[in-house]
């Protein structure tokens, strides 16, 4: 039987959208999920103010029961960015590049909306254009066949004033559990915490963040400093052939005993990607030539700062929601033994300090923790290159003892007699006091 003409040999293979959404969001916290919305903030500051000082720009976050908004003054979204590159799902060949990006999967802003809510409206203006996107989510994936967004409002080749640039986001129609999150007191200690650790760089050179009209708070990152103890700091730098050039800098030292601050902090761009990590990640409980022990409270002094700095942030090894390093990286696995080397002489130091902590209670001397108390905070911004980390060689010795302590049995009914004798109350008594008789009539 001959074959059918003009037969379709096509198969559908393309996702439905319900699936593609669910997939997008399922493996994202939703405190991550605003972090990479502020993520596209910080990017816009550094598009506008690229030498790193963002003195006068703010980004202002409010979360309640019935909406989630987002708003910059960074320089807003071009036309041009969001007809062809800004809302598609990836990064697409030819979108133009901000040098050291901190957003650059090309899905962290589509992730978070659809994560937040089923509606989303945005707004933003440059020097120069203006316009408004706003989706019913429910509406747009019912059409199968549509994958584009419209414009709500247009505005191309008009002036734009200054104090007027910037991007809003406002997501309503929350998702199950979003609202419940929001009006969390917990949820928005740890959002503001999130936040303020991410983005602690951005925050130190100007950039000011609000949540619910509260200023982000941060703390620069310190370790302790002395003419005898000396944080360890190296520059490292990675140019596969026909690439840009990754320059990672690594910092250790000791802090403040706090075993949820200790271990190993990594960002990326600026970015904080890993928090006090104190698993095999960073190197704890690995290594071949060096090997670092599990981390346990015993190294709570520990801190380690790794910074991967690149133009290119394609080539930074951190995972699409940039909560992770990516172990697979050939550039990660090298600056890992990098630090795991770099660890070692801290985790001997506090081996021996925690020796001398053991031995102090025996009365022996404690030259170490005596160092610890007169070295100052420094931030990282003081410390000058040293290639490994530099402390007193000093061995916890035990004070020699100038008593002993003498123990024999004897019978209790002469023990008896010589406690009359002596008119003691005790036989510790009658064992000091025969001892001091022996010594009183022979020496």
């Amino acid at each position: 039987m001959p074959h059918a003409q003009n037969q379709d040999k096509t198969i559908n293979a393309s996702p439905t959208k319900d699936f593609f959404i669910t997939m997008l969001v399922r493996d994202i916290e939703l405190l991550d999920a605003i972090a990479d919305l502020v993520d596209n903030c910080v990017d816009g500051a550094r598009r506008l103010k690229p030498n790193g000082n963002y003195g006068g720009l703010w980004v202002r976050i409010e979360t309640t029961g019935e909406h989630f908004k987002i708003a910059d003054n960074c320089g807003g979204i071009s036309v041009e960015l969001a007809r062809n590159y800004a809302f598609r799902f990836g990064r697409p060949k030819g979108m133009p590049e901000t040098r050291h990006s901190v957003g650059q999967f090309g899905i962290g802003m589509k992730r978070a909306l659809f994560k937040l809510g089923s509606h989303f409206v945005v707004k933003s203006a440059t020097a120069d254009s203006r316009f408004t996107i706003d989706v019913d989510v429910n509406e747009w994936k019912n059409d199968e066949d549509r994958w584009e967004f419209e414009f709500a409002q247009l505005a191309e080749a008009i002036t734009v004033p200054a104090d007027k640039r910037g991007t809003t986001i406002e997501v309503t129609s929350l998702n199950k559990g979003v609202a419940n999150e929001f009006g969390l007191e917990n949820f928005r200690n740890r959002l503001t915490s999130t936040l303020a650790a991410k983005h602690e760089l951005s925050l130190q050179r100007g950039l000011s963040m609000t949540l619910n009209k509260t200023p982000l708070k941060f703390s620069a990152s310190e370790v302790l400093r002395s003419p005898e103890l000396k944080p360890a700091y190296r520059e490292l730098s990675y140019k596969p052939e026909g690439q840009t050039q990754v320059t990672v800098k690594l910092y250790l030292g000791i802090s403040d005993s706090d075993p949820d601050a200790g271990g190993w902090y990594v960002y990326c761009n600026g970015r904080l990607v890993l928090e006090a990590d104190k698993t095999s990640t960073t190197g704890w409980g690995e290594g071949h030539d060096v090997t670092i022990p599990k981390y346990h409270n015993q190294y709570a002094r520990f801190r380690g700062y790794a910074f991967f700095d690149c133009d290119d942030a394609s080539l930074l090894p951190w995972n699409t929601s940039k909560t992770d390093m990516a172990l697979d990286s050939p550039l990660y696995q090298a600056v890992r033994q990098q630090m795991i080397v770099l660890m070692r002489p801290v985790i001997d130091f506090l081996n021996r300090l925690r020796q001398e902590e053991r031995i102090a209670l025996e009365g022996g001397a404690t030259p170490l923790s005596d160092g610890i108390e007169e070295a100052k905070s420094v931030t990282l911004a003081k410390i000058r290159v040293q290639p490994t980390f530099a402390a007193p060689r000093y061995v916890a010795v035990r004070k020699p003892k100038t008593s002993g302590t003498i123990s024999y049995t004897k019978p209790l009914e002469d023990i008896r007699k010589v406690q009359r004798a002596l008119k003691v109350n005790s036989y510790k008594e009658v064992g000091e006091k025969t001892f001091e008789y022996f010594l009183n009539s022979e020496f």
